[in-house]
């Protein structure tokens, strides 16, 4: 992660303050995804279904990333890494150009919307699961600790504006102690996580969870439904590698 965020963070400072054309599209795959900061820091989580237009092709640690603005009001700018999202390059249309390509592409958008958004939320239902089958372990402050640790950048980033917009050396001196007390937190917090991980894998060779009782639920199956009717149409746009 470190490495990820040292690769990011030097992104040259232009490509942010461009007025970049869209060159294609994408959508978020993952259950949930990072989006990150020009600073290579942790900004925001996505969930997925959720669109973006893709404004450049990046390297992330040399691995494929992308510098995308969000399809959300005011068009959020944010780095996703390939391994979280789909995208389709070359595919911009443009209303005043072509405006059946346009409509085209907007019932792709809508259809990758929705299938990865049934994805999504069918994968965070079982996870939601496995974290009350957790709390019966001795890893059950598992997800308390997870939660803590997505927090931090976003307290970081207060100190940080905290510390800049000082107007003593003292104020600034205590902002900075925070953000090195939260960077000590941070590790503890990653160590505690990496034991609790590793005492949950350990109980559930003797407590293994079961996906089969979320499966049975009346929820489970009405998003099941959901990705069996999506799947087909998606399959057909090529949304589905």
């Amino acid at each position: 992660m470190r490495n990820l965020l040292l690769a990011l963070a030097f992104l040259p400072l232009s490509l942010w303050a461009a007025d970049l054309t869209p060159v294609g599209w994408g959508v978020v795959t993952a259950s949930t995804a990072t989006a990150y900061g020009k600073d290579g820091k942790q900004a925001a989580l996505v969930n997925g279904g959720e669109l973006f237009d893709v404004l450049k092709e990046i390297k992330a640690s040399g691995k494929p990333a992308y510098y995308v603005a969000l399809q959300r009001p005011k068009k959020p700018e944010c780095v996703l890494l390939g391994s979280d999202c789909r995208v389709f390059m070359g595919e911009a249309a443009d209303p005043k150009v072509d405006l059946d390509a346009f409509v085209a592409q907007v019932a792709k958008q809508a259809t990758a919307r929705d299938y990865y958004s049934a994805v999504a939320m069918r994968a965070k239902l079982l996870e939601r699961a496995r974290e009350r089958h957790l709390a019966q372990s001795p890893a059950k402050d598992l997800a308390a600790r997870k939660a803590q640790l997505a927090k931090v950048p976003a307290t970081d980033r207060r100190y940080e504006a905290a510390q800049k917009a000082a107007r003593t050396n003292a104020e600034r001196l205590k902002y900075q102690d925070l953000r090195k007390e939260l960077r000590y937190r941070t590790t503890g917090l990653q160590e505690e996580i990496k034991r609790l991980e590793a005492a949950a894998e350990e109980w559930e060779k003797s407590h293994p969870f079961d996906e089969s009782v979320v499966q049975k639920g009346a929820v489970w199956k009405r998003l099941t439904q959901n990705v069996e009717r999506l799947e087909p149409k998606a399959r057909e746009l090529g949304l589905i590698p």
